[in-house]
């Protein structure tokens, strides 16, 4: 058997694998973040305790580097080299982060707080952009803690609504709630909720929403406001009396984004009234053929997102963009899915929206609204990467920056960060973009 001829050893000199988490701090510190947590959540009552930036701060670089457990802390409190290039001399521990969560979790400022803070990212992500596309969809946390609810999935756990804007793909807005409060509950008023979580001077000026937001009162709101909007539509009676009479001449091949039909794809457009709300808005229905099933009828009910019959599935999109053509319309909807639904994987995924710590359903709204902040951070970050690392997922900028190993040296004067020349090259790049972003003032 061979030996490999090496020896272990130990050094005092100060190690890290986590030299990349630089850059988050780094952006932290360009917007004054902490001072921003500092102001708006509510401070210890004793100069001895945690104040508020610390405890965010801790979970932001936690979640960042991948962490999404509170006894993951350690892994930070054992990082004696990046502790002290970031100057982290003070960090909770596991059960005083848990205590804080429950302790703030209740207290009702909290929403307001961090809808405060959150709008420094907005805006510095926005900059000029004065009018946003909304996306709004609910997800499902599957959690087995003690007050958590049955889904309509049948699993217990959690329904949290999430606004998002599509411009920047950050998190405006979000409504924590339990498993069992359907997605179309209160759609309005969580629209509405995002409008006043928006920067000063950015308004509101487009909507996509799935099924769940096609009700009287949304429709009707947004034409009163000038908001455009597309809306998957749930079937009725009606559009299906409408859909059987249209003849085949009168469908039109859906076109792609380059101006080619697509194979078995078909538009319609018709003016469609819901409710008591009387002014009609364009209804515009696809349908599909469905290959070696002519002739199919499931015998679908009112209510449901699609019709099956005649050898087609059918689905409508609601929208008041009269000057948009259907294939646009329907590709502007479509892009819900990346603007919103993916987005919300990162959240859950990347981020840890989807494990939460605690039994206690306020401790884990908080904790999902921080890993919401953390999201925000990255997705403001991910505009100010150099190009090679601009559109990667936290997954993969966690080993190509953040996983970077380095030497940390003190002198009299100085602190010294050492890196592999590649390594040094990247982060200098990266820090350097970090540093010159004008954020908003505080």
């Amino acid at each position: 058997m061979t030996i490999l001829p090496y020896k272990l050893d130990t050094t005092n000199d100060l190690l890290t694998s986590r030299a990349g988490l630089l850059a988050i701090a780094q952006l932290m510190d360009s917007l004054s973040l902490a001072e921003r947590i500092d102001q708006h959540f509510p401070l210890p009552q004793s100069n001895r305790g945690y104040k508020p930036s610390e405890f965010i701060k801790a979970l932001i670089l936690m979640q960042h580097e991948g962490s999404f457990h509170l006894d993951d802390i350690r892994h930070l409190q054992d990082d004696e080299a990046l502790r002290t290039v970031l100057d982290l001399n003070h960090l909770p521990k596991a059960t005083t982060l848990g205590d804080w969560l429950r302790r703030m979790g209740g207290q009702a400022q909290i929403q307001d707080a961090w809808v405060k803070v959150n709008k420094a990212l907005l805006q510095s992500a926005l900059h000029r952009c004065k009018k946003v596309t909304l996306d709004i969809d609910a997800t499902e946390i599957v959690a087995h803690k003690a007050d958590a609810k049955w889904t309509y999935n049948k699993n217990k756990g959690f329904m949290p609504m999430v606004g998002h804007i599509a411009q920047t793909g950050q998190i405006v807005a979000v409504d924590f709630r339990q498993g069992n409060v359907p997605p179309a509950q209160d759609n309005l008023a969580f629209i509405k909720q995002c409008q006043q979580s928006l920067p000063e001077g950015c308004i509101l000026n487009a909507l996509r929403i799935d099924a769940a937001g096609y009700q009287t009162k949304i429709i009707e709101y947004c034409d009163e406001h000038g908001i455009d909007y597309a809306i998957r539509a749930k079937t009725s009676a009606t559009m299906r009396a409408q859909i059987a009479v249209v003849r085949d001449s009168d469908w039109q091949p859906l076109i792609d984004k380059k101006g080619e039909a697509i194979s078995g794809q078909e538009t319609w457009r018709t003016s469609f009234c819901i409710g008591d709300y009387e002014k009609a808005f364009a209804l515009v229905i696809q349908r599909t053929a469905l290959k070696g099933q002519t002739n199919l009828d499931l015998g679908s009910q009112d209510g449901s997102e699609e019709i099956s019959q005649g050898g087609y599935v059918y689905r409508a999109i609601a929208t008041n963009r009269e000057s948009l053509s259907d294939s646009q319309i329907i590709h502007w909807y479509n892009q819900r899915a990346e603007d919103s639904e993916n987005r919300i994987k990162e959240l859950k995924l990347d981020f840890g929206g989807d494990t939460l710590p605690c039994s206690d359903f306020n401790a884990n709204a908080l904790y999902f609204l921080i890993s919401a902040l953390s999201y925000n951070l990255f997705a403001l970050m991910r505009q100010l990467l150099p190009a090679e690392l601009a559109h990667h997922r936290a997954m993969t900028l966690r080993w190509r920056l953040y996983g970077i190993a380095a030497k940390v040296v003190k002198t009299g004067r100085q602190l010294f960060v050492k890196l592999k020349e590649k390594h040094r090259t990247l982060l200098e790049q990266v820090l350097i973009a970090l540093k010159e972003f004008e954020p908003p003032p505080i």
